[in-house]
């Protein structure tokens, strides 16, 4: 005689109601804090403040799925639906539709998970992460509800395919992937995107081959990168409010551009890097690097001589100084690394010295 303990009992998802059905199940429904993405926020009303409120998630663990037992699905009735360590090698349009009606929330967490076929979908909210996926595509529909879509997956070096059919997408959350380039342009037509995310990913490139059209988008995100410079940025972003930049190989003079840019639109930057490794320097939080010595030697001249003309217009009746500036060098006496500046009787020295990268 076999006898099933609750724990055993409770991962039985799966059990045949007819020769061609599958019912699966909840393992568990579990109160959960609802995820902040969800709260939906415009320019207008600022971020969301912490949120306190709950769902019930239906949480299905070990659920196998394949090309013939994915035929008839009876899903359960829950408005959020967690498969967890699910092993479903693809995932299509014949899945989605055999969804409640009530399900407007699905995450796909751990597990296997290849390939992921959008479509014939009710949800409002799609979360993807740590399950092998290699391949997304939105199949071209009209109509699609979707808000959010998050994908973490490390295996996932392209945008979405067709992601622009999601016309009312106000999430769009790549980060933990593996893009290298970003072509903004084949985001055209996600007129309601709010927030983008592709942070943590291995981005060298951020441009675009053709009109890039995102009035909405309010948050951009793309901190730990291999970034130097972001062409029109933020100038191809009307709406922007909040960015996060940091941890990036930025070029100097880009960051002192955008600076300007930024303060002037009133962007709030969110994050700061606090210490620079090597030749790079930090240029109002973010460290950067020149990309020839002598534009260094030309910044810092800059800087030391705006310093020098704020003092003159402070103190009007003052003798002139002399000489006006020295450069302190290194020992070889060459001009490959500054330090700081030296007048008569004040000094400004730098506390990482600037040098040829």
């Amino acid at each position: 005689m076999l006898f099933l303990t609750p724990i055993s009992a409770i991962f039985l998802i799966l059990f045949p109601v007819s020769s061609d059905a599958l019912n699966l199940s909840c393992s568990i429904i579990h109160p959960l804090p609802i995820p902040a993405e969800r709260y939906m926020w415009t320019p207008t009303h600022g971020v969301p403040g912490k949120q306190e409120e709950h769902e019930e998630v239906c949480i299905i663990a070990s659920a196998r799925l394949n090309s013939t037992t994915a035929t008839k699905v009876r899903f359960p009735k829950q408005q959020t639906i967690e498969l967890f360590y699910a092993s479903i090698p693809s995932f299509g349009p014949d899945l989605f539709v055999q969804l409640h009606n009530a399900t407007l929330a699905l995450e796909l967490r751990k597990g296997t998970v290849t390939e992921l076929r959008y479509g014939s979908s009710t949800l409002n909210h799609l979360k993807i992460s740590d399950t092998g996926l290699d391949h997304f595509e939105v199949l071209p529909e009209r109509g699609i509800p979707l808000q959010t879509l998050i994908i973490h997956e490390r295996l996932i070096t392209v945008l979405p395919v067709s992601v622009n059919v999601l016309a009312g997408l106000k999430l769009l959350d790549l980060s933990g992937c593996s893009l290298t380039t970003l072509d903004l342009s084949e985001l055209f037509g996600l007129d309601a995107l709010i927030a983008l995310n592709v942070a943590d990913n291995q981005l060298a490139t951020v441009g675009a081959s053709g009109p890039v059209n995102l009035p909405a988008l309010a948050k951009f995100d793309v901190h730990q990168n291999e970034l130097s410079q972001i062409d029109h940025f933020p100038d191809q972003f009307p709406a922007l409010r909040y960015t996060r930049i940091l941890q990036n190989r930025w070029d100097c003079e880009w960051v002192s551009a955008v600076r300007e840019k930024i303060w002037h639109r009133n962007i709030t930057v969110l994050g700061t890097d606090f210490r620079c490794g090597g030749r790079r320097i930090n240029n109002g939080g973010l460290c950067c690097t020149y990309a020839h010595p002598s534009r260094a030697r030309l910044a810092i001249a800059k800087a030391m001589l705006s310093v020098l003309e704020e003092l003159s217009a402070a103190a009007p009746d003052a003798p002139a100084i002399g000489p006006l500036i020295t450069f302190k060098v290194f020992e070889n006496e060459t001009l490959d690394g500054v330090v700081g500046v030296e007048m008569e009787r004040v000094g400004i020295y730098l506390q990482d010295p600037i040098g040829a990268p």
